[in-house]
């Protein structure tokens, strides 16, 4: 197990840069791909659910994913997996005054704890055509992180923020799904639902009401150290070749 605290990486350093580029289309770029063989590009909106010990701390959270496969042959039973995803299991919200010494402006004081990662892995599809069963495992990372922003009423993006803490870990996951087929022009679009359990290990992490003002002004961090596993049940759509 990788376990390690990290200064600020950035919040979306752990999620893909984009889709994964091979998506199969039908004319030139097609001709270029032996056979069938191609990729399939796909996102989706999660609800997650704490698992063990991780249960007795946080509830329900909720977030996206987003990722693609490289089919690794014609008959696209194989696939080779990448995704990232984005889970908030706790966000809150203090309006106070800017500073004591500006106390006639009030901004928006908000805190967020979140879970980035990322991983690959292997998918394999029980059948092909429109409605096509898989399972899926991954190996990656993990990155819990609490962050604090400032932002006013008119601002569009906060402008100070701090990371309060974060916690890095090595990540397995593991899951099943359908993906069922419905609509087909120059590229299919499938509706996909799937389960996946993600195995994030011993980790320290903050909830709501673990960090506190010191009487002397500052803060200080409360980490709660625990495994950090969940359960996330996915909706999404997925874009590739046809069936």
């Amino acid at each position: 197990m990788i376990h390690a605290t990290l200064k600020r990486p950035g919040t979306a350093a752990l999620l893909p840069a984009a889709f994964l580029a091979a998506l199969a289309v039908p004319g030139e770029a097609g001709a270029q791909l032996p056979g069938r063989v191609g990729g399939e590009g796909f996102m989706w909106g999660q609800v997650a659910a704490p698992v063990g010990e991780f249960n007795n701390h946080v509830e329900l959270a909720g977030g996206f994913g987003l990722g693609g496969l490289l089919y690794l042959n014609d008959q696209r039973y194989a696939a080779l997996r990448v995704e990232g995803n984005l889970v908030i299991y706790g966000s809150e919200t203090i309006r106070t005054p800017l500073s004591p010494t500006v106390p006639f402006v009030d901004v928006d004081v908000r805190t967020t704890n979140s879970i980035l990662s990322a991983g690959v892995g292997p998918q394999v599809f029980l059948t092909t055509g429109p409605i096509r069963p898989y399972i899926f495992g991954t190996v990656g990372l993990s990155y819990f992180v609490t962050e604090t922003s400032v932002q006013g009423d008119y601002d569009e993006e906060p402008f100070a923020s701090t990371t309060n803490f974060d916690d890095l870990n090595l990540s397995l996951g593991g899951g099943g799904g359908l993906s069922v087929g419905f609509y087909q022009g120059e590229v299919a679009l499938n509706l996909d639902l799937s389960v996946a359990y993600s195995h994030n290990g011993l980790t320290e992490y903050l909830t709501k009401g673990d960090l506190r003002r010191l009487p002397r002004g500052g803060w200080v961090a409360d980490p709660i150290l625990s495994d950090a596993n969940l359960m996330t049940y996915r909706v999404g759509i997925s874009v590739g070749p046809g069936w």
